[in-house]
């Protein structure tokens, strides 16, 4: 099976709807505040606007995206073509995960140079992007247009940023907030966005992954699942 053809298409697709130029605005506009800040503040803002590359932008992308297939009655083609659904998230989450990472590491370098970890930047945004996208996905095959799309999934991306929370405001949340942010689908990526500009202890950054591919695996059978099974019905 050649998926080429189809992630070349998928890819236009995403440049023709505007989701490439964003994410390369959003990079200016991030190296730009970067750039104005003082140099510590600019060490602890770098973890959270790679992590929101991969967790943010590969959410609501990818919701949006689908909102917009739907319409156009891309997604319904689906069905009838001898491709299976999979390949069509697959394909959508790999292109949205190399602009987040690009994004990142675009930001990254106009910040610190080359004083920063690829690798774990690249694991931060497969351990975000992945279950980050594919709930997005759901979700909108669920609500099915960008509007209810955006208004919809604000309690849900609320749940997504509990890590970030936790990093900046810890000593005045409650507890057992922190504890749940530590189960959520993208604390595996802001430990290794970390990691990427800074020392994390190794066991912490396993376990980081391995959640962020439970949770992933959890996302495709539970949630997309479903999803996929509700939107071929109708």
């Amino acid at each position: 099976m050649n998926l080429l053809p189809f992630i070349r298409n998928d890819f236009r697709l995403l440049w023709r709807h505007g989701f490439a130029i964003a994410y390369l605005v959003v990079a200016l506009v991030y190296a730009a505040v970067l750039s104005a800040f003082p140099a510590s503040w600019a060490d602890a803002a770098l973890p959270v606007l790679a992590w929101s590359d991969a967790a943010f932008f590969c959410f609501f992308f990818a919701g949006a995206s689908v909102c917009l297939d739907l319409a156009q009655g891309t997604f319904r083609a689906l069905f009838v073509s001898p491709l299976p659904p999979w390949t069509y998230f697959l394909v959508k989450t790999a292109n949205l995960s190399v602009l987040s990472f690009g994004m990142a590491a675009a930001v990254a370098l106009s910040n610190r140079g080359l004083g920063f970890r690829p690798l774990p930047l690249a694991v931060a945004v497969i351990a975000g992007g992945s279950p980050s996208a594919l709930i997005g996905a759901a979700l909108a095959l669920r609500l099915r247009t960008v509007n209810r799309f955006l208004v919809g999934t604000i309690p849900i991306f609320l749940v997504l940023s509990l890590p970030i929370l936790r990093y900046a405001a810890e000593p005045w949340i409650p507890g057992w907030l922190a504890a749940l942010s530590r189960w959520t689908p993208t604390e595996g990526s802001f430990l290794w966005a970390r990691a990427a500009f800074a020392p994390v202890p190794g066991a912490e950054l396993a376990a980081g992954a391995a959640a962020a591919l439970a949770w992933t695996a959890a996302a495709s059978a539970l949630i997309l699942g479903p999803a996929v099974r509700a939107a071929k019905g109708e």
